[in-house]
């Protein structure tokens, strides 16, 4: 619903009941199909308008953020004009910014076709952010003054729904398509929840169904259109987020909702989620691709290999043409081209081979004798080359069946972490890169935060005093020798939640001496509160400050 009508409609109440009569202070653009302008409210506040093909969206927050490089300044004419009043067209998704002096800044938020274009009184687009010279002196025939949206404005009149709805059943048409074609506005997952809510679970609907339709329709456009009952949430599917919806909806039930207090909140990591999926997924496709592709061309050798490790095992027949010819020495002179003569091993057979006829018997002997040793180190060298081959395939093959594990980033940073000293090995990674890895045993825990544990008394106060920050939370079972944990802030957004503190508890408890104890207590403080007592041996450290917890002795990945 990022694009909804509805959620646009409540992005251009809250625009205006924040920012009416504010002054504008700069237009600009840092990213592209991205406009960004600045408030003051009285304190600076940036409204950004997202026109990419994909990522139609209306943000406001407050503070700005432009880094005046690769920015450029754009609708000069906004500067110093006051924002009169935000509303929604009623019959689109376009929302317009009235100003001072009679101009209008219409967001046109329509999928590949958005555009931010500035209009004079009569209507006429006399500046645009994208596509300027197609779409300067064109008209936009937006109404002057603002309309209020209501019901009738998103749903047709009850009989004429119904009628629509008889008539597309009669289609067999599916029920969700049928909602879309009569209302355009409800969108996909609106759709979905009035089809939940009249219980209809086929791909078709009766004449019977149509009067539950409609009134759910118009039961839940009311309930949308209502300040009051607007609760920005985003639904998961475990991290992957699913839908962002403007009130709580019953067919997304079996999803995690995390609520947020602001709808601006929620769209903004709404796009913060599904940019960081799409980049996961685009991180682990370079890693798949790398990885077949290598995994190919390991095969493709493996096969020239055993080809020629065929070629090595005519050691044996060079060595019986040179002790056949060296046996025959008196019988061969210099310049035949080939001799037929007796196997030497068994006297029974013989064995035709093929001489260069410039050399004596003697040297064809030598050359054979030559070819024969030639022939053995290459056999040896070629079994060791196919074992590192097959060393190699089964490495690539592991690695390709790992990468399946990615599905966002937290998996993709647990799939680094793990496979990191294969990824070097296998080419992929750099020393610098893997080198840049930090030397600990490393967990992700919920909300995508990253934990580190000590692998020594060294390698622990490597940990505790070079690596961790002050605010860094840091663990150790108390009572008892064993890892120093610290749970890294920053390396997810917020905080980090009771369960993903209880779970890097439980990893300095399973990395302890305790670890086959039902329940450790692990002492849990501030990076800050902690230092080394003078000529303390390596991982002892003492603390000003702690709280101790509970917990069992578990790894992120292991089930109680």
């Amino acid at each position: 619903m990022l694009v909804n009508y509805l959620t646009l409609f409540h992005a251009a109440r809250l625009l205006h009941e924040r920012y009416a009569r504010t002054v504008i202070a700069e237009v600009y653009s840092q990213e592209k199909n991205t406009l960004s302008i600045v408030l003051y409210a009285p304190e600076p506040h940036t409204i950004t308008v997202r026109c990419g093909a994909r990522e139609n969206a209306l943000i406001a927050r407050s503070g700005t953020s432009r880094t005046h490089k690769n920015t450029v300044d754009l609708f000069p004419s906004l500067i110093d004009r006051h924002i009169e009043s935000v509303h929604m067209l009623a019959s689109d998704r376009a929302v317009i910014i009235s100003l001072s002096g009679g101009l209008r800044l219409c967001c046109e938020l329509y999928a590949s076709a958005a555009n931010v274009v500035l209009c004079d009184m009569d209507g006429t687009v006399t500046d645009a952010f994208l596509k300027k010279k197609e779409t300067v002196g064109l008209r936009r025939p937006y109404p002057l003054v603002p309309q209020p949206v209501t019901e009738n404005d998103i749903l047709p009149a009850r009989e004429e729904f119904i009628r629509t709805l008889t008539a597309l059943s009669a289609e067999q048409s599916d029920p969700r398509r049928a909602l879309k074609k009569c209302a355009p506005k409800l969108g996909t997952i609106l759709a979905d929840e009035i089809v939940f809510r009249c219980g209809i679970t086929g791909s078709s609907f009766t004449e019977t169904d149509t009067a539950r339709m409609a009134d759910a329709a118009a039961g839940l456009v009311r309930e949308l259109l209502l300040p009051d009952r607007i609760t920005p949430s985003i639904y998961f599917d475990e991290r992957s987020p699913v839908a962002l919806t403007l009130i709580p909806l019953q067919h997304l039930a079996p999803y995690r909702r995390e609520q947020y207090d602001d709808l601006f909140t929620g769209i903004t990591r709404f796009i913060s989620f599904g940019r960081s999926e799409s980049s996961v997924l685009q991180q682990k496709k370079t890693y798949v691709q790398w990885l077949q592709k290598e995994l190919e061309k390991a095969e493709r050798t493996m096969r020239a290999v055993e080809t020629e490790m065929n070629d090595a095992s005519r050691a044996e027949k060079y060595q019986q043409y040179a002790a056949a010819i060296m046996a025959n020495l008196g019988m061969l002179t210099k310049g035949a081209a080939a001799a037929e003569l007796r196997d030497p091993l068994n006297p029974d057979i013989i064995i035709r081979i093929p001489l260069e006829s410039s050399l004596t018997p003697q040297k064809n002997a030598e050359r054979y004798f030559e070819k024969a040793k030639k022939a053995r180190s290459g056999r040896e060298e070629s079994r060791e080359r196919l074992r590192m081959l097959e060393r190699r395939t089964a490495a690539l093959q592991s690695v390709i069946e790992n990468s399946k594990q990615i599905t966002d980033s937290i998996s993709l940073k647990n799939f680094i972490h793990s496979n990191g000293s294969m990824l070097k090995e296998l080419g992929y990674m750099t020393e610098q890169e893997h080198e840049a890895l930090p030397p600990f045993k490393i967990f992700t825990v919920e909300g995508g935060f990253t934990v580190y544990a000590g692998k020594n008394s060294a390698n622990n106060d490597l940990l505790t005093f070079r690596y961790a920050r002050p605010n860094d939370l840091w663990f150790h079972a108390r009572g008892s020798s064993g890892s120093h944990v610290v749970l890294k802030l920053g390396t997810a957004p917020g905080e980090p939640s009771k369960k993903a503190v209880e779970q890097a508890a439980s990893i300095a408890a399973y990395y302890s001496k305790m670890k086959n104890a039902k329940h450790v207590p692990v002492a849990m403080t501030e990076r800050k509160y902690i230092h080394k007592p003078k000529g303390a041996p390596a991982g002892t450290v003492a603390l000003d400050k702690e709280k101790v917890i509970f917990v069992q002795p578990l790894l992120p990945e292991q089930k109680e």
